[in-house]
């Protein structure tokens, strides 16, 4: 007996199985994120949030991978654009720390920081929400 058979049927079911978890994790990580919107899974209220995005100059091009740092003093917290160019940052630097005190700074090699402008905006989630947009130069 041979068992050529069986092995293509196993091969089959394997490559729909990957194809099947391919296709849900390709759905899940279209899902849109938006700047200045929070979303949370869990059911939580912080004192400060910063959103935003990070574009080039002149084309205004999503820059995916930067760097954005949250600096009071000699703390930091870092996080990482996605792929859209959008970041979450909610930085906890103690009760006695405002969102004007933390600055705002995005790094990439083969890009240099332009400016980083800042709007204030309202969430029953937050004391204070930040909209902080990056915009980088290429060197």
């Amino acid at each position: 007996m041979t068992r050529k058979p069986q092995r293509r049927l196993i091969g089959h079911v394997a490559i729909t199985l990957l194809a099947g978890i391919s296709a849900c994790a390709a759905m899940l990580s279209s899902q849109p994120s938006y700047s200045g919107e929070l979303d949370s899974e869990r059911d939580e209220n912080f004192d400060i949030a910063f959103v935003g995005s990070v574009r080039e100059t002149g084309t205004l091009k999503p820059i995916a991978d930067v760097q954005v740092r949250a600096e009071v003093g000699k703390w930091r917290i870092l996080v990482r654009t996605n792929t859209e160019g959008v970041y979450k940052l909610y930085p906890s630097f103690g009760s006695e720390i405002t969102a004007d005190q933390i600055q705002i700074s995005c790094a990439k090699d083969g890009y240099e920081m332009v400016d980083v402008s800042r709007s204030k905006r309202t969430d029953p989630k937050v004391k204070e929400l930040v909209v902080a947009e990056c915009l980088m130069a290429p060197k």
